[in-house]
């Protein structure tokens, strides 16, 4: 016996049946709007579904259908360091030649190339007695010789 069947047994208000049915009525509505909401979100995780994307897919597919560019880049002073600096945040793989520069200023492009090849998760390799490979996140650099650390091959380096 419900509240509401209660109320109206003590005022002596219709039958009681009637509440009954009412009471059923009201349940009944609650559950067909639990179910409606339980579809609602089953529908929602469906089109979120949709929206997932295979990133190995789309890497496979970008690989093939792009010619990657590599910049050559022969700096006179350290204002050219900023070209290379936007070369890898373009994504774009730059060889720096340092045979046309002189040491000092090829010690600090090299420490700004450096820090900015490490900030974007980069590498950076020397590829001749002058010559640098930067290679932005997207490119691997991979070298036959065992690798060498910088800071033994640029004099300029040492502490």
């Amino acid at each position: 016996m419900g509240m509401v069947d209660k109320f109206c047994k003590k005022i002596g208000i219709g039958d009681t049946d009637d509440i009954d049915d009412l009471e059923r009525e009201i349940r009944d509505d609650e559950q067909a709007l639990q179910r409606e909401q339980a579809e609602r979100e089953a529908r929602e995780r469906l089109k979120m579904n949709d929206n997932v994307v295979d990133f190995s897919d789309a890497a496979r597919e970008h690989a093939v259908s792009v010619k990657m560019r590599v910049m050559v880049i022969n700096p006179k002073s350290f204002d050219d360091a900023q070209q290379v600096a936007n070369c890898l945040k373009d994504k774009r793989p730059v060889v720096v030649n340092f045979e046309d520069t002189n040491s000092e200023d090829a010690g600090r492009i090299v420490d700004f190339i450096s820090g900015t090849t490490y900030a974007l998760a980069g590498e950076i390799q020397k590829v001749g007695s002058k010559v640098f490979l930067c290679a932005p996140s997207n490119v691997n650099i991979t070298c036959s010789e065992e690798k060498k650390t910088l800071s033994s091959e640029m004099p300029w380096m040492r502490k």
